[in-house]
């Protein structure tokens, strides 16, 4: 029923904002909040579709995933398809820390800052940057490639960086 779903939602919400360093790194920010999108926000697309923020949606009641948003809708791939949705966060990094792209060869950890996401099937999907042809585009990433949604197409690729939240100090600007 509609109200188990929604108190479900809200549980697994706020379990997720009390996850290891969810609170003291970033803070999500629903898009009804937001009147324009700022400069503080995730932003890291280059390719010129105006969904250049990475953000966070809530799928079901078990699932936050990671994709592409601009002031209005978010889109995702899933199993090759783009879905869009009207409900999401922004992700913005409190007051001390910063945004950084991570070139390491594993996804990081939530203690180095990685920005988590959970697939239907229950694995872990990261926040990512896609480098393409066309430029970097916000999506998902697993161990072996990240994936986003280019013209309401599913693109994998094997060249992409995770996004995480350091300490401001940390950022090698």
């Amino acid at each position: 029923n509609l109200c188990s779903d929604m108190a479900t939602t809200l549980l697994l919400l706020t379990v997720a904002l009390m996850a290891p360093g969810f609170a003291e790194n970033y803070q999500k920010i629903s898009v009804s909040d937001v009147t324009k999108p700022s400069d503080g926000l995730l932003k890291v697309g280059t390719i010129g579709d105006g969904f250049d923020y990475l953000v966070l949606m809530v799928l079901s009641s078990d699932d936050l995933f990671p994709g592409k948003g601009n002031g209005s809708e978010a889109h995702h791939t899933f199993d090759g398809d783009a879905i869009t949705y009207t409900d999401f966060y922004f992700l913005q990094p409190n007051k001390g820390y910063t945004f950084e792209l991570w070139e390491g060869s594993s996804p990081p950890t939530e203690e180095e800052g990685a920005i988590l996401g959970i697939d239907s099937d229950g694995s872990e999907r990261w926040g990512a940057v896609c480098h393409t042809a066309n430029g970097d585009v916000p999506g998902k990433a697993r161990e072996d490639r990240a994936c986003c949604d280019i013209e309401d197409t599913e693109v994998c690729v094997d060249e992409y960086s995770y996004v995480v939240v350091v300490p401001a100090s940390a950022s090698s600007d």
